[in-house]
């Protein structure tokens, strides 16, 4: 299905094929900073709670572990074929450490990229969970040499993964406009792989008459969720309002749209940390150690706008919901919804 993995029932991986040199290590580039001109104003967003990177050291437990259950799942070994005739190449600077740079052949594929380097060839498949961004030395950085290169990264996070690349023009402006179109490009490659996997489907604000447990549903769609054992599944998401009496909502997940099986729940409080992953068009985000990848950018908006609302809730104690509040919130989220439509 799509350009990414192998779909399974059980979410079995791929084995995975050797590979020639490792990426530079993401605290190798430590005196970089990540900027924030991103093309067409993708503009990176704020978080709802602490920064991601650093959220990402916290080892969180889930809630309620994920069942073996019979949802469609992909490996996201990065060490799968890439597919077709590359749709872009050119040549970039490789930053293997703080001092070594080296010029190489880089091909992007609709699912993936490869290059040449010293050691020999590197072949990495993309998956949802991949980000990239533009990034700049800080003006203290000593290598004077690299300070005009102009750099971006490409980290794939759950394989803990990191390439950085630079460009150098015949000026700033030409460099820069260079790296952009190389970020954007990426960027769709990753939008191509993440969307591909996922069924044909509207988010929905109505539960379902005949499964009780939707009932108050206030929102449901189909999320990609990482298993961190190198599995992405999907899943069914269904988020539901604040109760005064437990001082808590829940995020419930269920196998497919028909929420005859619940997979797993994560409960919602005000110590709940939700963000977002922060890259050009990227859609991935991050709810108390969780990772989530949306269909698309403006679905994750939506997802931890609603979450943040019932948190809001949650610190103002708010009574539970009454029906007739339920429909107004369904009411407005499905505003929403249809907005993202036209």
């Amino acid at each position: 299905k799509g350009h990414f993995g192998s779909g399974s029932r059980r979410g079995g991986c791929a084995e995975p094929r050797p590979r020639l040199g490792r990426p530079m290590g993401a605290s190798a580039l430590c005196r970089c900073t990540c900027g924030k001109d991103f093309d067409n104003g993708a503009e990176p967003q704020q978080t709802f709670g602490s920064d991601f990177d650093a959220l990402y050291e916290i080892d969180y437990q889930p809630v309620r572990a994920p069942r073996n259950a019979e949802a469609l799942s992909y490996s996201v070994a990065i060490d799968q074929q890439l597919k077709g005739d590359p749709v872009r190449k050119g040549k970039l600077w490789y930053l293997l450490a703080e001092e070594k740079v080296e010029l190489v052949d880089f091909s992007l594929y609709v699912n993936g990229f490869s290059f040449h380097y010293e050691l020999g060839e590197v072949s990495v498949v993309l998956n949802p969970f991949t980000l990239v961004r533009n990034c700049k030395f800080q003006e203290t950085y000593s290598n004077r040499s690299l300070m005009d290169l102009k750099i971006f990264k490409l980290s794939l996070f759950t394989q803990s993964q990191c390439y950085y690349f630079g460009l150098r023009g015949g000026d700033d402006v030409e460099a820069d406009d260079e790296r952009q179109r190389w970020v954007v490009d990426i960027a769709k490659a990753v939008q191509l792989v993440t969307q591909s996997l996922y069924p044909p489907f509207s988010i929905s604000v109505e539960p379902l008459d005949a499964v009780v447990a939707t009932l108050r549903r206030l929102m449901a769609g189909y999320l990609l969720y990482y298993d961190g054992i190198g599995t992405a599944t999907v899943v069914y998401c269904e988020l539901h309002p604040h109760c005064d009496i437990k001082d808590q909502a829940k995020l419930a997940f269920y196998e497919n749209e028909l929420c005859q099986r619940l997979v797993m729940e994560i409960r919602v409080t005000v110590g709940t940390v939700c963000c977002e992953k922060v890259g050009v068009n990227c859609s991935c985000f991050c709810i108390d150690g969780h990772q989530f990848s949306s269909r698309t950018c403006a679905e994750r908006k939506l997802w931890l706008r609603a979450i943040s609302n019932i948190k809001v809730k949650l610190q103002n104690c708010a009574p539970t919901p009454s029906g007739e509040e339920l429909r107004h919130y369904r009411a407005a989220i499905e505003e929403h919804v249809e907005s993202l439509r036209q």
